[in-house]
């Protein structure tokens, strides 16, 4: 009986090693697993042409996961709030935060760095192969390169993997500052409008400015300027002969009868008067009273 269950230990051992292996040894190999992973991560700090970070350290990545799963699968319960750091947990957790911060899967999502590295490629070889005319005959590869990372680099919603990006970033500091093959043409046309815009702008506000402020004076003060009499205009001396000549006259006989009736009016009236009273003057002395009063 105990030779049939070693038997089956055996088997199962054979056919699931991680069962058979104890707690202390699943830990020593993620130890291992995280050792190989930061020193795939340190070597490649400086990207190289051939292996860069995503895929140069995939394994590695894997085989790290892979026994971090395995040791929470059977042994979580010792390790896991085990102290007050929570070493084991806190370690995978910076390590899976390096490969999440570089989009790495991204490079793995439907061929996409073949394609791009395909791309790339192509190119390279261009520069190879064109090298007295890299910018005229290396121009459509260098754009279909550019245009397929601008795709996916929408449709991805700027999650880059990081390879990627750093092949873009030095193709096109290679590409504007090294061969000066960016060069962008200004348009004349263009260029002479705005400068004839910056110059007459200026005028045009300073004149618009002027109008309005003589517009608005004239409406308030008049004129700015004083202006000269006319040639034409009457004088002084004219006016005031128009003036006495413009006065009606009265003929004697109105006068003497306006003088009569007003000395009967103060005739009767002086009949009420006391002896202490002016006497009534004389019809002559109404006109001369008259004559000396103002009109």
């Amino acid at each position: 009986m105990r030779a049939l269950f070693s038997i089956i230990i055996i088997i199962i051992c054979i056919i699931t090693p991680v069962f058979c292996k104890t707690c202390s040894n699943l830990l020593s190999e993620l130890a291992t697993a995280q050792m190989d992973f930061v020193y795939c991560n340190t070597k490649h700090a400086l990207p190289v042409k051939d292996e860069r970070l995503c895929i140069g350290c995939k394994v590695r990545f894997d085989e790290m996961s892979t026994c971090y799963s395995d040791l929470m699968k059977n042994c979580s319960k010792i390790y896991t709030d085990a102290d007050r750091l929570n070493i084991l947990t806190n370690t995978q957790s910076v390590l899976q935060g390096l490969w999440d911060r570089a989009y790495c899967e991204e490079c793995f999502k439907n061929n996409n760095f073949d394609n791009f590295t395909s791309l790339y490629d192509d190119f390279s070889s261009c520069l190879v192969f064109h090298s007295d005319s890299k910018c005229t005959n290396c121009l459509l590869n260098y754009k279909n390169m550019n245009d397929f990372y601008k795709n996916l680099d929408k449709e991805s919603n700027g999650k880059m993997c990081f390879d990627m990006q750093d092949i873009m970033n030095k193709t096109r500091v290679l590409w504007s500052r090294d061969l000066k093959c960016c060069k962008r043409e200004v348009k004349m046309f263009t260029f002479l409008t705005s400068v004839v815009v910056v110059a007459v702008l200026p005028i045009l506000l300073l004149y618009s400015g002027a109008i309005v402020l003589t517009k608005r004076r004239e409406a308030n003060h008049g004129l700015l300027n004083e202006q000269e009499p006319e040639l034409d205009a009457p004088s002084t001396s004219q006016l005031i002969t128009a003036a006495v000549l413009s006065t009606p006259t009265v003929p004697p006989a109105v006068e003497d009868a306006r003088l009569n009736k007003i000395a009967k009016v103060l005739a009767t009236r002086d009949l009420d008067l006391s002896s202490d009273d002016e006497p009534v003057p004389h019809p002559k002395q109404c006109k001369q009273l008259l004559g000396n009063s103002p009109q």
